[in-house]
């Protein structure tokens, strides 16, 4: 933890002169650093007044990273000199390049709905891996996210009801998520898929987050180890998603896409592109419910209403296609009251 900490104050120290692209959708907020594609991933469940919490470790981006391993080395994209860093929005999120002589990595970041959900509550990570060299390449994958919302606490949570509380690998069957939450509020946090709709990874490991970050290669694991590495970090813990190296012939493409969101979300299982207007997605939703779905009418009334504030927050911003999916909105919501008050004997 102490080496974080000193980072953070050099980090903070600088952050003032960097170019930032940020990007809202529904209940997220990701944050991309334009010079060398860090990102954070920031969450709030009220839309109107939202109180953003980063759902990973924030003070200093560059705690969570890809890292391509080729051979005996390991090259940390957005950090390796070797690499050009190029930033750009997308109709649906962000994606990042990094581009070097033998390789170009692509990273896209995509805002996703849950099946439950009328907002983006989910992000979707697709990195894909070109060998741009005339040479054939073994290259394998490292993502490391530096959790902290449940290091008060119990620090992991997986989908079969487990807890995680010291250094574990899971391997070959894994839960459907595993999950940060935060220590004060249950509801809150950090959830990653891992068994369902995303690149089955070698091994998956939490530890102690220095521990895993001066690893090139793989961990030496020692299952029940805590999460100290003293005299550096103190219950400073982490996940790393390993996968494997593979060959990779010249112009070839190594793809690994990821899931992560909301503890609220529930699952990221069967979620959906979020649109470009998240009026679309409402509208989306809405269609063709059972009669007298007076909940999910409900829910809806309430995500309009989240969506009407964030447009009176800045009138001049509303667009016509705005206006004509909110009246969509409520006349499908009215049109399944006439229908009720017409089937009523």
């Amino acid at each position: 933890m102490l080496s974080k900490l000193l980072s953070a104050v050099l980090l903070v120290a600088v952050a003032a002169g960097l170019p930032a692209l940020e990007v809202q959708r529904g209940k997220l907020k990701l944050v991309v650093n334009e010079k060398n594609g860090r990102y954070v991933l920031w969450g709030a469940e009220d839309q109107t007044k939202p109180v953003w919490t980063a759902l990973f470790f924030a003070d200093d981006p560059t705690t969570s990273k890809w890292k391509l391993l080729v051979g005996d080395k390991g090259y940390v994209l957005g950090d390796d000199p070797s690499f050009t860093t190029a930033v750009e929005s997308t109709a649906t999120g962000a994606k990042i390049t990094w581009t070097s002589k033998t390789l170009l990595a692509t990273l896209s970041l995509d805002f996703m709905l849950s099946a439950g959900s009328a907002v983006a509550d989910g992000l979707r990570l697709d990195l894909a891996v070109v060998n741009v060299s005339e040479a054939p390449l073994k290259v394998g994958v490292r993502w490391v996210i530096d959790t902290y919302l449940g290091e008060k606490k119990e620090h992991f949570h997986l989908a079969t009801g487990e807890s995680v509380s010291n250094e574990t690998k899971l391997e070959g069957t894994y839960p459907d998520w595993w999950a940060s939450r935060s220590a004060t509020d249950d509801t809150l946090g950090l959830l990653v898929m891992v068994g369902k709709d995303v690149t089955p990874p070698s091994r998956v490991y939490f530890a102690n987050w220095k521990r895993l970050d001066d690893t090139v290669g793989d961990l030496a694991f020692k299952k029940g180890r805590d999460f100290n590495l003293l005299p550096y970090s103190f219950n400073d813990s982490a996940v790393a998603q390993m996968y494997d190296p593979q060959d990779l012939a010249p112009g070839a493409t190594r793809e690994v896409t990821e899931l992560m969101g909301l503890v609220s979300a529930q699952t990221l299982a069967g979620a959906r592109l979020a649109s470009v207007n998240p009026l679309d997605d409402l509208l989306k939703k809405n269609q063709n419910p059972a009669l007298g779905a007076i909940d999910q009418d409900l829910a809806s009334l309430k995500t309009l209403q989240a969506q009407i504030d964030v447009k009176l927050n800045d009138p001049s911003r509303v667009t016509p296609e705005d206006l004509r999916l909110l009246q969509a909105v409520l006349d499908q919501i009215d049109a399944r009251r006439k229908a009720l008050e017409a089937a009523k004997p």
